[in-house]
């Protein structure tokens, strides 16, 4: 059977493919230009594509699609030109008797600034500017190292050239999941920046004092992130989201791809961060969204520790890890966010 010869249009790695379609060093065909890939950058830079209307493919594994690197960023609905995006308040709703408050939101593992955007753009309505960020190791910042001390900076940087004129009560903080657990520890270094936070699916406690149950899956989910791929783990997502999340979730979770790349620094991130002992520190308001059906160890002692009595927890039943985007939630738990800015931006 005669070969060909070819190499990775990313890496350059060499390549053979059999005349009959069978294949060795794992050949693979970009979705969108047709060049040849090797397995690895394939697997890395995946995504379920938007068409030109925005319409996704269905939410299932088949929709996941590979593709080089130059055609992934023009495919992924993230920017590449730039690591956050500001949506304005809608001009109709600005109320001039209201203090301007931009809300800083922060995404989960693996996730990018697109995860938020929809809600971002619902509060936009009520008057809210938004600041959508990519955390290192993820987004456009996905060759930047994940460490918490890059988490502050890369908000602190945010925040000095976007919201030099605000005063901290005009500036709220919202993060899930690794946003959220990553967030303790950057409103503990910049205390003077913020007047609220807005805190979900962060209702366990994974710091170096959890539990050994807790402990145990933190272990779990750094090997299983350190050992697959993108789009196997895009897959398992899927799996886990297709039945329960139903607000805007490829948009907001596939389509700009997912950032496994770094997975064993997310956890180490979430594992050394200790909220109890942040929260002490804090003098700021913080509601914290949970469902009922993720791991919850720690949400109400959590909420006892805050020094700010106007602090809150909302939990969802039937809610799990995903109920930031799912629509027996989304707008309860935006009218909760408007109220609970308004308060904490007096």
């Amino acid at each position: 059977m005669s070969t060909t010869a070819m190499q990775c249009k990313d890496c350059k790695a060499k390549l053979v493919r059999g005349c009959f379609g069978l294949t060795k060093l794992s050949a693979v065909d970009c979705a969108k230009c047709q060049k040849t890939l090797c397995l690895n950058c394939a697997e890395d830079q995946t995504l379920i594509p938007l068409d030109k209307n925005e319409e996704p493919l269905p939410l299932k594994k088949s929709s996941i699609k590979s593709y080089c690197m130059p055609c992934f960023k023009q495919v992924s609905i993230l920017d590449y030109s730039k690591s956050y995006d500001i949506i304005e308040p809608s001009t109709s709703s600005v109320d001039p008797d209201k203090p301007n408050i931009t809300l800083l939101w922060v995404h989960a593992s693996g996730g990018s600034r697109a995860m938020f955007r929809p809600h971002a753009s619902t509060l936009a309505q009520k008057g809210y500017r938004s600041i959508l960020m990519d955390l290192p190791g993820h987004g456009t910042l996905v060759e930047t190292t994940l460490t918490l001390n890059s988490c502050v900076e890369t908000v602190k940087q945010i925040l000095d050239q976007e919201c030099s004129s605000h005063k901290p009560s005009q500036i709220i903080y919202i993060g899930g999941s690794l946003g959220a657990y990553v967030g303790f520890y950057i409103l503990g270094e910049l205390k003077t920046r913020f007047g609220g936070a807005i805190l979900m699916d962060c209702g366990q406690n994974v710091g170096p004092d959890c539990s050994l149950k807790a402990r145990a899956g933190v272990w779990f989910l750094r090997k299983l992130s350190g050992s697959m791929s993108n789009k196997t783990m895009m897959g398992v997502m899927v799996g886990a989201v297709e039945k329960k999340a139903d607000y805007h979730t490829i948009e907001c979770c596939f389509s700009g791809g997912m950032f496994f790349q770094q997975g064993p620094a997310q956890c180490d991130c979430m594992h050394t961060v200790a909220p109890s002992n942040i929260i002490l520190t804090l003098d700021v308001p913080i509601l914290f969204f949970n469902g009922t059906g993720d791991y919850r160890d720690s949400e109400n002692k959590w909420l006892a520790l805050c020094k700010d009595k106007r602090s809150s927890l909302k939990v969802y039943e039937g809610g799990d890890h995903f109920f930031c985007h799912d629509l027996r939630f989304v707008d309860d738990m935006l009218h909760r966010m408007d109220t609970f800015v308004q308060m904490a931006g007096l």
